[in-house]
């Protein structure tokens, strides 16, 4: 081989070897899931700190739109937001109207691999039911959190993103603080049948206002209810019916239906309508259905 073609071909080599590195060895991903808005400075903060401790990291907005204290609804939120995520990912979740209490600051490791840094005080419920708990960790290390005075009222920017930051740059969990073996979590209410009627919680109503029920479909409370009948929906006074179908447009614009969303738990909807507005309800409200 000339001169030429060996320069030719270690060109070729060179210029191949960073893409194929790129390939096999990607940035972490810090998910963030948040009620903080888009109004104000704190999600910037947030950004700022996680970039400025650690500049290799990728960054994921989640959602910054849970409703403002609602550890409850937001529980349910964060598993459903996260359930696709790979291993490895790291989801800073902040839903804390107990900010600056007694209530821990947490580290969490799912059995699928995946971690949450938040504060202990339910938030982690859907996730642990739906993931399975691995490892926990209270943050109890300030090394590892944001220099400077600690806010009393902004552990997302002091505390849950530089540990964020610093867990992506590869330091190991057990660095962060003192193993826990218990986490608070949230009584979850389960559906039942009574007397011919199936009990049922809200647990969230989403922006086309379809009202998402605690109700799985493979579940033996679900199979009260059969596809193509009629199911009576009563909300405190209001009482209203509707077909179990398999879609929106299976009825007329404007009808309420019941059918199994996306994640495979029930929902009360209108096709091209609010049901939600209809029924006037909220997260954490409870739904009798009689077949």
């Amino acid at each position: 081989m000339g001169h030429l073609g060996f320069a030719i071909l270690v060109c070729a080599m060179t210029s191949l070897t960073p893409a194929t590195s790129a390939l096999a060895a990607p940035s972490p991903v810090i998910a963030l899931f948040t009620d903080y808005g888009w109004e104000d400075p704190y999600v910037a903060q947030l950004k700022g700190v996680i970039l400025s401790t650690n500049p290799n990291v990728r960054i994921m907005d989640l959602t910054h739109v849970v409703q403002p204290f609602h550890v409850t609804e937001a529980s349910y939120l964060l598993d459903q937001s996260t359930a696709e995520f790979p291993a490895g990912t790291i989801v800073v979740a902040v839903v804390d109207p107990q900010v600056g209490t007694e209530r821990d600051a947490i580290l969490v490791e799912t059995k699928q691999g995946k971690y949450f840094v938040g504060p202990d005080n339910g938030l982690f419920t859907h996730v642990i039911d739906n993931e399975g708990f691995s490892r926990a960790w209270k943050l109890d290390k300030p090394e590892y959190f944001r220099p400077g005075p600690l806010s009393h009222t902004f552990h997302g920017r002091d505390i849950f993103a530089p540990v964020a930051a610093h867990l992506a740059a590869g330091i190991p969990p057990d660095k962060f603080g003192t193993p826990i073996k218990t986490l608070e979590l949230l009584p979850v209410k389960e559906p039942t049948f009574t007397n011919g009627t199936v009990s049922v919680e809200v647990l969230h109503v989403d922006r086309f206002g379809n009202i998402i029920l605690n109700l799985g479909k493979d579940s033996e409370v679900a199979g009260k209810l059969k596809e193509g009948n009629l199911v009576k929906v009563s909300v405190g006074k209001q009482n209203i019916s509707g077909p179990l179908v398999k879609t929106y447009a299976n009825v007329e614009k404007g009808r309420i239906v019941l059918l199994y969303g996306g994640d495979n738990l029930l929902e009360i909807a209108m096709n091209q309508g609010s049901a939600a507005k209809e029924l006037k309800v909220e997260p954490g409200a409870v739904i009798f259905l009689k077949p």
